[in-house]
């Protein structure tokens, strides 16, 4: 899907991020909340029968909504010009931008990305649901930075079929040969994922201009060839080699095996001086709830695995370069990326007498703007209200901005939470650490950040 700034032709305010083989998607701000969403916009009208399968399948994928990293719509709409469209969240970007602007994602991060998205197959498989087309471009980071499998469902995918051949390498041997989607179509999608997150080349990835025709021969009569990453455990080549198995039958059992497995590659890869994330996946299958905070944590990568629910990706390495005179529309989304850009060099708790002296996260160059010399409005945060596990926090600014929740403690790294356009939040807290708290704010070109405020004696410094 090619990336896009255009107008969209209807003339309501929306803005054309990309144009897809069957679906375009659009941006806009919502004229009531003031939320930025996406409107994935299809080629025509549904017809009842197809539009109320979708329905139905929008309503189970949405009761998995608290279960698992799954993006589902919203509603579903009709364009002025009656084509259908389905309105959900804005994320940030797809990990093809991602691997575009950084290249393969190390090893740990591999591992926390797979292990969510099996989760989010496993989740959706044991509902009766198939994804149906688990590619890269499926794959998105919310703004956060948690990453979420989207564009679940059939019924889209058979009223609106694409030719296959464009991305053919990204496809099963069997969905290629007769159109099967299946759980283990989804297994295999979910192999080549992970190859590209690894390796950054598709499994079956031919030379600059090769004609589709032998691309589609290869896929169907080669096996692929195997991951080459010299620092990644011979279980985790092992898992990729599985899952991109010709024959259906050769692949993992399920989704939930393959959860299991790398999350278990997951835990052991963290580092001696970080303590273990807990399991993503319980003894039932069942994963746990997201956490709502997001590390400040430098691209590419981490160092260190995060949990089912974390960041992979906080800071956005392609922020949308939206047209000027726009009115910050999307700020919502690419105030994100100056939000967390700015967090880079946020809190550090330091109490020389009790504490050790903290060393500073190393600042890394970030795609985004920086906090600008001439502030966009004025910020001010009240002091924090301390209840024991949790701290009420309220602020104010002088003009409407997006705003992100700055949070560090003692010992850990800075967490950013993104609240949109809230001017209030609890943080949920250890009832005997030191904290400090600072918002930053956006209008969607400069930031403006608070002053820290502190509880229970610590000290703030940027």
């Amino acid at each position: 899907m090619s990336s896009s700034t255009t107008t969209d032709p209807d003339g309501d305010g929306l803005v054309q991020l990309a144009d897809g083989p069957v679906a375009a998607v659009l941006a806009g701000v919502d004229a009531t909340t003031g939320e930025a969403f996406a409107l994935k916009v299809f080629p025509g009208p549904l017809d009842r029968p197809t539009r109320a399968a979708l329905d139905a399948e929008l309503a189970r994928l949405s009761a998995l909504r608290a279960h698992a990293p799954i993006l589902v719509a919203d509603r579903v709409e009709a364009r002025p010009d009656g084509r259908c469209a389905l309105r959900m969240e804005l994320c940030a970007q797809s990990l093809p931008d991602l691997l575009d602007s950084f290249g393969p994602l190390s090893v740990p991060d591999a591992l926390v990305l797979g292990t969510v998205l099996a989760t989010a197959l496993a989740t959706a498989h044991g509902a009766g649901l198939v994804h149906g087309g688990v590619t890269a471009g499926n794959v998105l980071f919310r703004p956060s930075g948690e990453p979420v499998l989207s564009d679940f469902g059939g019924t889209l995918r058979h009223a609106f079929p694409r030719d296959p051949l464009p991305g053919v390498e990204h496809l099963a041997p069997e969905t290629v040969r007769d159109g099967t989607t299946d759980e283990r179509s989804d297994l295999y999608g979910l192999g080549v994922i992970l190859h590209l997150a690894l390796s950054g080349r598709l499994p079956h990835q031919g030379p600059p201009g090769e004609e589709q025709g032998e691309r589609l021969l290869r896929v169907l009569g080669t096996a692929a060839p195997p991951l080459v990453r010299a620092d990644a455990p011979p279980e985790l080549i092992a898992v990729v080699s599985e899952l991109l198995a010709k024959d259906p039958h050769a692949r993992p059992a399920d989704a939930a095996t393959v959860a299991q497995r790398l999350d278990t590659l997951r835990r052991q890869a963290v580092p001696p001086e970080e303590p273990a994330a807990p399991s993503t996946v319980d003894a039932s299958g069942a994963p746990p709830a997201f956490d709502d905070f997001a590390r400040a944590t430098p691209p590419p990568s981490p160092t260190a695995p995060l949990p089912h629910g974390k960041p992979i990706l906080v800071f956005g390495p392609k922020a949308p370069s939206w047209r000027t005179g726009r009115k910050a529309l999307l700020s919502a989304a690419a105030g994100v990326v100056a939000l967390l850009a700015a967090a880079g060099a946020v809190l550090l708790v330091s109490q020389p007498d009790e504490l050790a002296d903290p060393t500073p996260p190393a600042q890394t160059a970030t795609a985004g703007p920086a906090p600008s010399p001439t502030p966009a409005g004025r910020l001010e945060l009240a002091d924090p209200t301390d209840r024991g596990d949790v701290v009420e926090l309220s602020w104010r600014s002088s003009e409407p901005m997006d705003f992100a929740v700055v949070v560090a403690a003692e010992g850990e790294r800075a967490k950013v939470l993104f609240v949109q356009r809230n001017t209030s939040h609890r943080v949920p807290v250890d009832p005997v650490r030191r904290y400090c708290f600072r918002i930053q704010g956006t209008d969607g070109t400069h930031v403006v950040e608070s002053e820290a405020k502190p509880i229970r004696g610590a000290r703030c410094v940027t």
